[in-house]
């Protein structure tokens, strides 16, 4: 059989791969220069600098630990601990750890009675019956009961841990108030987050699609060639890329949701189409700060969270050395801060005030230092992450079943921004269509 699959991100790569061991030819179309999506990694003088994603989970990454195990790569994962601390906006730091959520409880702001709270919520919610895969967005749509992330958090947990403990894990890791999330993926994720191991390949997050391409046989890769139109061809499709068509016994669309809304758009229904279009994507920067020379080879923490009793919304959710994170992303001796912001202040702000602004929370973060920086990189994505509302879960998983036959979605919209989502939904994608699913 021969298969196209559109889009070269983690979701496309692992569809690839499995079409692929299957013994069916496949074609893959990508827009970009080089594979990855949103874990792409660009070169600026002696530095590799990722436009996204940067790390990977281990425990609670099933299906992308396995596929690595499969093609041999899993070893060559680096652990990191991803050591972190919270600073407050009186300038306090708190260390604690990013993957053991116990650790957050020793922080001096939290009373004994926030403290007895939490654990008993902990238990409770350890209890409590829940998605037990958080990236599956079938499985979380069955327990989204319409309830918001902070309502949940305030209610269970109290303002305080909210504000100290949900609120700067989630600026950072989906950078929108908790307000706009859904519970049931972070709910899941702190069932889970004693099997949490933090790893980033040596190369950075690109290297998962990379390895996967490396290991999809006869794979034919078509890079810088964006699909101009897909089209139903009796029982299978045509689908057309740089003037030329490509016929196909099946697709996986394996390409941002809006993106897919258009290419289908002739063939899908009203309904489907609005469902994908319309699936909500928020605002998204970060900055990249070089410096050939680094200024903090001490600092005792890799990554910072700034926090605050009652503040409103905040710009920037978290800076990470990236040195610790992947050292292979700096020249010797040199650093890479990645200062990551939140949704809401964006719509207020240019890229020369993003700039500003993440140099001012760096200078006082860690401390000016006395020579400039090679470089300041704005990342700036007016449609960046996706997020899932309460209710996204079941209206978009509907639509799995309202598509024409031999045509199946992948992407992290299924679920919640991250490598392990899209890898699940690709090969989940591919598995359909070879009917093992």
């Amino acid at each position: 059989m021969k298969y196209i699959v559109v889009g070269g991100g983690p979701a496309g790569c692992a569809a690839a791969y499995t079409l692929s061991k299957n013994g069916h030819q496949v074609k893959m179309f990508e827009a970009e220069n080089a594979v990855g999506g949103r874990t792409r990694q660009i070169q600026i003088g002696k530095f590799s600098v990722g436009v996204g994603a940067l790390f990977l989970m281990g425990g609670i990454y099933p299906r992308t630990t396995a596929l690595l195990k499969e093609t041999g790569h899993h070893c060559q994962l680096i652990p990191w601990r991803g050591t972190s601390e919270l600073m407050d906006n009186d300038g306090s730091r708190y260390p604690v750890s990013f993957v053991n959520l116990a650790s957050y409880l020793r922080m001096p702001k939290l009373t004994m009675a926030d403290r007895l709270k939490v654990s008993l919520a902990g238990v409770k919610l350890f209890l409590s019956p829940g998605a037990k895969n958080p990236f599956d967005g079938e499985d979380l749509a069955r327990y989204d009961d319409g309830e918001d992330l902070e309502s949940w958090s305030r209610k269970n947990l109290g303002d305080r841990p909210y504000e100290y403990i949900i609120r700067p894990l989630f600026d950072f890791l989906y950078a929108v108030p908790p307000s706009w999330l859904s519970t049931p993926f972070p709910k899941a994720i702190i069932q889970q987050a004693h099997k949490m191991r933090l790893s980033v390949p040596p190369g950075g997050p690109v290297q998962v699609s990379e390895w996967l391409v490396e290991a999809s046989k006869d794979l034919e890769l078509h890079l810088s060639t964006p699909v101009e139109r897909i089209c139903e061809c009796g029982t299978g499709f045509e689908v057309t890329a740089r003037g030329e068509v490509h016929k196909a016994d099946g697709i996986v669309m394996a390409t941002e949701a809006y993106t897919a809304s258009e290419l289908m758009k002739d063939f899908i229904s009203t309904e489907s189409y609005e469902k994908l279009r319309d699936a909500p994507y928020t605002d998204y920067a970060h900055v990249q700060i070089g410096y050939e020379t680094n200024p903090w080879p001490d600092y005792p923490s890799d990554i910072v969270l700034p926090v605050g009793f009652g503040e409103g919304p905040r710009s920037v959710g978290a800076m990470v050395l990236q040195s610790r994170r992947q050292p292979s992303a700096v020249p010797e001796g040199g650093e890479l801060v990645g200062v990551y912001f939140t949704t809401p202040p964006l719509e207020h702000m240019n890229d020369e005030e993003i700039k500003q602004d993440a140099l001012d929370y760096v200078h006082r973060t860690f401390g000016k230092p006395a020579s400039s920086p090679q470089f300041v990189k704005v990342f700036h994505y007016k449609k960046g992450l996706n997020i899932a509302k309460p209710g996204a879960y079941g209206s978009l998983d509907t639509l799995r079943s309202e598509l024409p036959r031999n045509i199946y979605l992948a992407g992290d919209y299924f679920s919640q921004a991250g490598v392990e989502a899209a890898v699940f939904s690709g090969e989940r994608a591919a598995n359909q269509l070879l009917g093992q699913a």
